[in-house]
Order: C-alpha cells, then sequence, then structure tokens
C-alpha cells in the first residue's frame, strides 16, 4: 500500500480527519433501474429501523417488522410516501420473519412459533396478545421463516436447517416427507388439526410464493464458507417438488457437504444463480408491469443488494428458468433487501431493507413507461382443465381412477401431481391400481417421477413389489424400483445396481442412477463418525461386508473401475465417489482416481479426487505419490489462476485431507518437502499437518523469502516459524513488524523468547483485540519485567478499562502492581485516579482521541443537581442529542443501555458519553477499510466473506464493498459514536438525560 493511503487510515484511526466519503450515484436511489421504472422511498429508518419482513393488507397497507416492533406504515395524504407508523403490536421480541395479514388477523412468525394477532376493531393496534398457533424455533438467522396462505387454503410456512423440524411435525400420515431433513415446508391443515411436511432438503429458504398454478417457488442459500471446494453449491432458485429433497443434509446427517444436484433423489434447481444471501420472494400477480414480468417471480439477494427477476418455463415435471437482475446497487450503498411485495391495487413492487441491525426502509417500484392496455387488475389464475388436476392438497373426492388417469397422462406435471398425492393417499388405494400407476412411470425420462414412484414403491407390500420387478425389464425401471427397496432390502438394491452397471447397454443417463442407488443402499453419506469433517460425502454409514455379499463387492467395484466416463463428468465424479464410499483396495482404482490429477486439471476436481484417494486402500506406489504430491502442491497455483475464492472451510478441510493421505502414505509427507516447487506461502497449511517436518519447511520458507522480495508472507507461514522458532526465524518476525498486518501472528513467537526491543512490540499489541494476543503480550511483558514508565502504564491502564472481568484483566492488574508497588487490583476507575494524581501533566493522555477536557467536564459534572434530573424530560433530551439513533435495542453500531446504569456508575457513564473513543468494547470497535481507488470506510461489520463486506457505517448507512477491492483493513481506535453529543445541553438537561438513563429497566 502506498505511503499515503497507510497515513491516511492511521489519521482516521486518530480521528484526526472526517471519513471520505462514497462516491455520489447517478443513478436514482443509488440503483441500477430498467428503463421504464422508477425507484423511490416509501419509508426511511425514522418509522421503523431493521426491517426483517413485510407484508401488504388486502387494503394496501403496509406492515412491517423488527426485532420487538410490527408496525403498519400509514399514507395519509396518498403521495406515495409513509407519513407516520401505527404501533400495531410490540412484538415479537426477536422480530417477525414472517408477516400474513387475512381478514382481520395478523400471521407473524416469531417468539416461539406461528402466532396470530387479531384486530376486530380495525382501529389498527392488536386487540391483544399474539395466540400461539403452531410451536416452532424462531429468532435464528436459520429458524422459522415465512408464512402464506396457499390456494389449496392451507397455511404453508418456511424453516431453516436449524428449527429443529422432526417428524412430529409430520402430523397427519397424509405428509408427503415424515421424517426432514434440513430446512422445509409445513403445511397447516386448513381445519389447523394437523400439519404436513411439503418438502425438504433446504439449507436456508427465507420466503416462497405460489405461481399462478398454485406451484410454490424459493430461492435457497449456498453454503458460502465452503467456497472452492468440491461440494459447494451456489445459491438456487427452487421449484419446491411435494415429496422431494433439495440436496442439503444438515444439520441431521451432515455438517458440511450436500447432495449434487444431478442425483437421482434431489431435485434439481430451476436455475443456480452464484453467491448470495436470498431473502424475499414474491409472485407478480398484476398487469401494471409489462407482459414480461406477469405472472413471474422477484426474489431477492440480501448480500449483494440485488434483486432477480425469473419466469419459470414448463420443463418436463418442473420447470426451467433464465434469472435476470432487476436492480442492483450502483455504487457502495447498501441495499440488503429483506422482503418483497406486490400492492394488491396498485402492482407496484414493494421492498424492505434491513437485517442485523442495519438501515430499514422499504422502496416503491413502479413502472411509468407506455403500457398498452393498462387495467389496474391482478392477473386472473390459470384456471385448472377440467381434464387436469387442481396443484396443491387434491380434493378427497378425486377418485382413484382420475389419479390413475392423471399418472399416464402426457403432462409430466400432472403425473407428478397424481404420484404424490397416491402416496398421500396410501393405503386407501388398491394396490392394484398403485402398481397400474407405477408402471408407465419406473424409466420415464423424468427422475422427478421415477422418484416419485420409488417413495410410493418404499410403502407397498412385498408381493407388489415382487410383481413390479418380475414385470419391469429396462435397467432404469428396475433401478427404480430399487431405489424403493433401499430400506428394507438393500442387499437387493445393490444387486440390481451391479446387475445394470454390469449390461452392455447401460447408457450413461442409467449409470449415473446406478451409482447413487448403491450409496443410498450404502446407507447414504455420512458415516456418523466422520460427520463434520472433509469426508462426509465420501464415507457410508454401512459397509460391504454388512451391507451385500463379497461377490456383489467384487462385481460393483469391478463395474465401476471399468464404467467408460468422460474425465470431468457428474458420471465420473459419483463413480469414484462410490469407490470412496466402498474403500476399495484395487490398485486399478488408485491408478484411475491418480491419473485424474493432471497440471491441467481443474483444482475443485483435484481436490475431489485427492479425498477419494484418502479413502482409498490399496498400496501407493511412487507414481501415485508423486501424483499426489505435484496435485496438492499445485492447488494454490491453479485456483489463484482462476481467481477462485476460499473461506474458512477450505483450510480447516484441505488439512484434514493431508493428514489422512499422510496416513495412507507414508512418504508423501516427504515428497512433497523435497519437490522444487515447495516453499510458496500457501504450502505452509501443507507443513502445518502432524508428519510433516517442521524445521525442514521452516527453512524452505525462510531460502524461498529471502530469493523472493515479494514473498507473500501470510499467518500460516509465520505459524511454521513459530512450531520451532531459532533465531533467523525471529529476526525475520521482527522485520516484518508492521508491514504484512501479521503482527497478530508474530506476537506469539517473539514472546517465546522475548529481547528489550520486543517491549515496545508487545504494548503496540495490546490494541489488539483477540485473546490469544493479548495473552502472549503480556506474557512477553512479564518475562521483560515492569517497568515503571508513564507511556507504558498508560497503555496497560487503557487495556484493563476495555477488557472485561477475567485472567486477561487479572493480568494487567498484576503488572501494573509490580510496576507501581500500588495494589488497587483490577479496578479501573482507581488505576485511572491514581495515574492522574501521580502524573497530573500527563492525565489527558488517559483521555482518548477525542480532544476532550476531561477535567473540564468533571467539575462540571461535580456542580449538577443529580437529584433534580426528570426521567419523562430526559427522554426528550435522548433523542435531541441523537442517542436513540443508534441505541434502540437492536442497533448494530452501540449497544442496548437496558440496565445500563445498573452495569455503570455515574462517573463512568458520563464519561463514556463525553469521551465516546476512550474505551471501546471489542463488539463495538469499528473497522477501517481501504480500497483500490482511494476511498477509506470506518463502520462496524455486519457481514463479511471472502467476496464481499458489509458496513455500518452509522445508524441508518450501510455500504457494501467487493472483497477484490479491498486493500487494507484495520480496526479503528475511534468511535462511531461522535464526541459533543451533550456539548450543548444545560445542565438541569444533563440531569433530566442521567434520570432517562437510570430509569431504563434491565
Amino acid at each position: 500500500m502506498p505511503p499515503c493511503k497507510m497515513l491516511a487510515i492511521l489519521l482516521i484511526c486518530l480521528g484526526l480527519v472526517p471519513l471520505a466519503k462514497a462516491d455520489e450515484a447517478d443513478e436514482v436511489a443509488g440503483l441500477r433501474i430498467p428503463p421504464g421504472f422508477v425507484v423511490t422511498e416509501f419509508s426511511g429508518s425514522d418509522l421503523a429501523n431493521d426491517i426483517q419482513c413485510m407484508t401488504i393488507d388486502p387494503r394496501g397497507r403496509v406492515i412491517v417488522s423488527g426485532r420487538g416492533y410490527t408496525r403498519i406504515l400509514i399514507d395519509d395524504d396518498a403521495d406515495g410516501r409513509a407519513d407516520r407508523a401505527l404501533p400495531f403490536a410490540d412484538g415479537p421480541k426477536d422480530g417477525a420473519m414472517g408477516l400474513f395479514w387475512e381478514d382481520d388477523s395478523l400471521y407473524v412468525v416469531g417468539d416461539g412459533g406461528l402466532r396470530r394477532y387479531v384486530d376486530a376493531d380495525d382501529d389498527g393496534i392488536a386487540d391483544g396478545p399474539s395466540q400461539l398457533i403452531l410451536p416452532i424455533k424462531t429468532g435464528g438467522e436459520h429458524d422459522a421463516h415465512a408464512v402464506r396462505r396457499g390456494p389449496d387454503g392451507w397455511l404453508y410456512v418456511m424453516v431453516g436447517n436449524f428449527a429443529n423440524v422432526d417428524e412430529s411435525y409430520a402430523s397427519l400420515p397424509t405428509s408427503p416427507i415424515a421424517k426432514p431433513v434440513a430446512g422445509c415446508l409445513i403445511r397447516i391443515a386448513p381445519d389447523g388439526k394437523g400439519t404436513e411436511i411439503v418438502a425438504d432438503g433446504f439449507r436456508n429458504a427465507y420466503d416462497f410464493d405460489f405461481g399462478p398454478e398454485g406451484e410454490i417457488f424459493t430461492f435457497d442459500s449456498d453454503n458460502e464458507r465452503c467456497v472452492s471446494l468440491p461440494w459447494y453449491e451456489p445459491t438456487r432458485f427452487y421449484h419446491v417438488v411435494p415429496g422431494g429433497h433439495h440436496g442439503w443434509l444438515g444439520p441431521q446427517q451432515t455438517d458440511l457437504w450436500r447432495l449434487p444436484p444431478e442425483m437421482e433423489d434431489v431435485v434439481p434447481p430451476v436455475a443456480p444463480i452464484d453467491r448470495g444471501s436470498p431473502t424475499g420472494v414474491v409472485c407478480y400477480d398484476h398487469t401494471n408491469f409489462p407482459a414480461h414480468y406477469h405472472n413471474g417471480i422477484f426474489f431477492l439477494d440480501w448480500t449483494f443488494g440485488r434483486v432477480f427477476f425469473a419466469r419459470p418455463q414448463p420443463a418436463g415435471a418442473s420447470f426451467t428458468a433464465k434469472p435476470e437482475i432487476f436492480l442492483a446497487p450502483s455504487g457502495t450503498e447498501g441495499f440488503a433487501w429483506t422482503d418483497a411485495e406486490v400492492h394488491p391495487h396498485s402492482g407496484e413492487l414493494y421492498l424492505s431493507v434491513g437485517g442485523r441491525g442495519t438501515r430499514g426502509a422499504v422502496y416503491r417500484v413502479r413502472f411509468v413507461g407506455d403500457l398498452p392496455n393498462r387495467t389496474g387488475t391482478v392477473v386472473a389464475d390459470s384456471a385448472p382443465r377440467s381434464e387436469t388436476l387442481p396443484s396443491g392438497v387434491l380434493p378427497e373426492g378425486i377418485p382413484h381412477e382420475r389419479l390413475l388417469n392423471a399418472a399416464g397422462s402426457n403432462d409430466a406435471q400432472q403425473r407428478l401431481r397424481a404420484l404424490v398425492e397416491l402416496k398421500r393417499r396410501h393405503p386407501t388405494v388398491p394396490a392394484d391400481l398403485v402398481c397400474s400407476a407405477l408402471r408407465p412411470n419406473l424409466d420415464h425420462p423424468d427422475r422427478l417421477l421415477r422418484n416419485a414412484s420409488a417413495a410410493i414403491i418404499a410403502k407397498l407390500d412385498p408381493d407388489s413389489r415382487s410383481m413390479l420387478l418380475q414385470q419391469s425389464t429396462t435397467p432404469q425401471a428396475r433401478l427404480t424400483i430399487g431405489f424403493g427397496l433401499t430400506l428394507d432390502a438393500p442387499e437387493t438394491a445393490l444387486a440390481l445396481a451391479a446387475e445394470v452397471l454390469g449390461s452392455p447397454n447401460c447408457s450413461a443417463s442409467t449409470a449415473l442412477s446406478a451409482t447413487r442407488l448403491i450409496q443410498v443402499a450404502l446407507g447414504g453419506q455420512p458415516n456418523p463418525d466422520l460427520k463434520a469433517s472433509v469426508w462426509e460425502g465420501y464415507s457410508a454409514p454401512r459397509d460391504m461386508t454388512t451391507a451385500g455379499p463379497p461377490a456383489t463387492t467384487r462385481r460393483l467395484i469391478s463395474a465401476l473401475i471399468t464404467l467408460e466416463t468422460p474425465p470431468v463428468s457428474p458420471l465420473d465424479r459419483e463413480r469414484t465417489r462410490t469407490l470412496a464410499m466402498l474403500a476399495c483396495d484395487d490398485p486399478e482404482a488408485l491408478s484411475l482416481v491418480a491419473d485424474r490429477l493432471t497440471r491441467t486439471s481443474d483444482p475443485v476436481n483435484d481436490l475431489h479426487h485427492l479425498i477419494v484417494l484418502g479413502r482409498l486402500r490399496a498400496p501407493r506406489s511412487d507414481s501415485v505419490t508423486e501424483h499426489v504430491a505435484s496435485a496438492l502442491l499445485d492447488l494454490d497455483r491453479k485456483l489463484d489462476a482462476r481467481h477462485a475464492r476460499r473461506d474458512r472451510n477450505w483450510p480447516l478441510r484441505v488439512s484434514e485431507l493431508v493428514e489422512g493421505l499422510f496416513d495412507r502414505d507414508p512418504k508423501l509427507a516427504d515428497t512433497m518437502l523435497h519437490h522444487p516447487s515447495f516453499g510458496r506461502p500457501d504450502h505452509a497449511l501443507f507443513a502445518r499437518v502432524e508428519g510433516f517436518d517442521l524445521p525442514a519447511a521452516a527453512a524452505r520458507f525462510l531460502d524461498r523469502a529471502d530469493a523472493d522480495p515479494d514473498f507473500a508472507w501470510n499467518a500460516e507461514v509465520v505459524a511454521v516459524l513459530a512450531a520451532h522458532p531459532d533465531d533467523r526465524a525471529r529476526s525475520t518476525l521482527r522485520s516484518l513488524w508492521g508491514t504484512h498486518g501479521l503482527d497478530d501472528s508474530i506476537v506469539p513467537v517473539l514472546a517465546s523468547d522475548p529481547i528489550p526491543e520486543d517491549r515496545a512490540r508487545f504494548l503496540s499489541a495490546l490494541r489488539s483485540s483477540q485473546t490469544s494476543t493479548l495473552t502472549a503480550a503480556l506474557d512477553g511483558l512479564d518475562q521483560l519485567g515492569p517497568r515503571d514508565d508513564p507511556d507504558e502504564l498508560v497503555t496497560l491502564i487503557r487495556t484493563l478499562r476495555r477488557i472485561p472481568e477475567g485472567p486477561i484483566r487479572s493480568k494487567i492488574a498484576e503488572l501494573l502492581t509490580r510496576a507501581t508497588h500500588h495494589p488497587f487490583h483490577n479496578d479501573p476507575t482507581a488505576w485511572t485516579s491514581w495515574f492522574a494524581k501521580a502524573y497530573p501533566d500527563r492525565s489527558n493522555a488517559l483521555s482518548g482521541a477525542d480532544g476532550v477536557d476531561a477535567a473540564a467536564w468533571s467539575r462540571r459534572f461535580a456542580s449538577i443537581d443529580w437529584n433534580a434530573g426528570n426521567a419523562e424530560h430526559g427522554r426528550s433530551v435522548f433523542d435531541r442529542a441523537q442517542c436513540s439513533a443508534c441505541h434502540s435495542g437492536n442497533r448494530a453500531v452501540g449497544p442496548d443501555l437496558s440496565g445500563i446504569t445498573g452495569r455503570f456508575s455515574r462517573d463512568d457513564l458520563l464519561t463514556a458519553i463525553v469521551q465516546p473513543s476512550r474505551d471501546i468494547a471489542d463488539r463495538y470497535r469499528s473497522l477501517v477499510v481501504a480500497t483500490e481507488n482511494g476511498s477509506i470506510f470506518q463502520g462496524i461489520v455486519i457481514y463479511d466473506a471472502v467476496d464481499s463486506l458489509i458496513l455500518q457505517t452509522g445508524p441508518t448507512e450501510t455500504i457494501s464493498l467487493d472483497g477484490d477491492t479491498i486493500e487494507e483493513r484495520r480496526p479503528s481506535d475511534l468511535s462511531l459514536m461522535p464526541a459533543g453529543l451533550i456539548d450543548d445541553l444545560s445542565d438541569q438537561e444533563i440531569a433530566d438525560l442521567d434520570a432517562y438513563l437510570r430509569s431504563l429497566s434491565s
């Protein structure tokens, strides 16, 4: 970084220059908007901040909710902007994540379940407390979310994968899913007596809506911490298939790995998107937008501030679509979209922003261009044809024969509806009718129909299954029956897979189904002992010694090894994964997989094959060892060439992989160490795995750094040097101090054998928010011995004041006591007062970076009559001093002030107000960020990933920065709370403010 930019950051941290503001965007509201559309603000954060969700009632009123409030936004003068907020309810406490208005009731998802508020007198205020409709976990970002009424009359609730939904929520025997895995869609019967689970396998779909024929669409999240790992999948736009599993397995079965979308028993997405955080979903069921948007779906991304639009087109039993970006930020201003609704009268699209304590607002999106035949009416739903089945829960009156006819329809979606309904009605439908409905679907090209058929077969009696198997001659039909047998007869399913893979006319798609059948018959993934590890997707609960006879095992392994597949294909990936799940010990399998590792192969595919190799048990030849060593050492080069990002799970999982490979191959570590390419910074990850020669690795890194002035030092390399530090390593690390952002990593190394010159480094390190860094710095100072130096004492006292009770604070107090011989223990106030008396000419050094005359304020506070304070008047002072902007309980930039006077004395609290930067809690310490275009920003981190950083720069402002544009980031010593907030208050007003703060209950 240029010195001028480093100086700018330093000055900002010290509070000596103002922050540069982001460039003003030319586009309306800082958004890229399609031609003919206008975006205006309907309400700002003054009416409702941190909006988590929104709905619009049939009268057209906008209702929003955040933590501790649900409000109706009122546009009194009908000018398109809300004038006031009507407090409908003081809840939910955790903020609703789903809202739906019906008749006189508002359904909310929050405070432990689906709840209903009633407003029978129509005054815009709930008549009383909410009624619990369905208990369910709420409040977390992966808990229960949106609620809507379906066209079938059932209430639907979308839940995330941490909502603890289990089989008890499938209380009706007709439930399409009996034992849910991960996030799911629940529906409640119209009479409220019973629930079903429509579909599962979602990670954290936040919202959903119904298409024109009642089909359900949602937007599900990616596994963002697994970017550049073989199981990473981006965000996905889904058609929610009743009875279908949509790929995610955690937390019940896995922590990390998810089923690839090509697998037989997984619902494929309508469209993959990319990185992001899915939120609102709404169908545009109006005519006041151009025809292109009619009956299409808008869906929102919180992280990158994008609004997508898609028009799903029928494709077999599901849909396909080509999503487009409808709205996107044009600068750094944050648009953290949380919900979307279509106004029932105007057809305008309403969008809310908020989440994680950020700025709340509601925007109107209008079309003002030419629109022929503008009617202002709702688009009529497509009425079901008399010969077809309606969507949703089918009426019980539909005769079985009609279901049978629909199951053989030319319309694949009709077939799917019929099969789902047949499964729901089992066992009331005669077995012969069920088998008749299944036969034309067992080898249908659409795997959703095959999967629905397999789910029915799992419920059939043994005789019916046997009859179907005897009558089915095509490979795909026999595999479909095999999927229906996996729970009760896994050995039969394995035999069917071996039979199909061994047939000469086995197609690639059929072979892919067969490999998946083997995996399911082995119990799926993973082996419970390997959960939360790199091996999750490559292990099975059953091994072949219990799942099938040895002859079947040999047939399967032989068929998988000899199967001809393209090197880069889903089939090749799954056949090698299956060999890993079988823990194959055939040397031919080992060579087959190792040969996939080439100089030009994709690094993510390389990781897949390396994980497979870690599960294969055949002895390693020198050639295989060399292949593996070269592939591991080349991962960084390949990933960097593709600009592939790596998030926090990447190093953890790769370390586990290397450890497993070392266990399989005792020669591998030494081969890597002596490989010509070893020594790049990213190779330090491998050197830290047990079994590597750390001292030799450290020497290689030092040699490489000496030869390369641009050597990209990182924390992993420092950790290698720290494992076996010598004088050369310490000298090198001291030369790096303050230049590569590695000070936190260097401190423990220096503290292990400090020299006097390290004292300044240890004192500087006390600014860190890392517990390990603070502990190491204090250990280093302890070894160097105490020193009665005012500058050092200032640093220790300032650190003492910001650190909570615990071992670190006690350690600081011990150092202070040894240096001064004053036993004040860990009392920050006593140490501050002592220093002011011992060094009166230096007392301002403990006043922070605000330039505040602390002594003058102390004299003024001493003269105030605190007993004259009026709490009611103090509330207005609190608002006028702008305190409420950051301290309303759900604002991330300042702490909740409830019970604040129980935690702080009056002196401490007033000092914190007039000197906000004197002591900043780590939770509210801001980050200073410099970007490559010279801009500098300061704010609280709201979201941080490899490709995006969102900062809250004030109570109502957020900015979003592309991770690739960030050049430097460091914590600031300057509080976001400005000094001088009470400078203009009278003594009486200050007393009133104090009384109000003391009135706040905890």
